[in-house]
């Protein structure tokens, strides 16, 4: 049986752009709250959203039935 080489998270073209394209609305709300132009609740809901959003991206990546050899 052939040994399966297995990529770093990092070596991955689509992890790596799905963290860059991540980026810019979790750093958008963080700053967001460090102002005060979003309120705490607002925030913090929006972040939960935006970061469940990115592991589900990376996670459905991963499922075995989408990388079928």
């Amino acid at each position: 049986m052939a040994k399966e080489i297995v990529k770093k998270w990092y070596q991955s073209k689509t992890k790596v752009g799905t963290l860059l394209i991540a980026i810019g609305p979790v750093l958008a709300t963080i700053g967001g709250l460090l102002t005060g132009s979003i309120d705490m609740m607002t925030g913090i809901s929006a972040l939960t959203v935006e970061l469940g959003a990115v592991t589900a991206i990376l996670g459905i990546r991963d499922l075995p039935f989408i990388n079928r050899k």
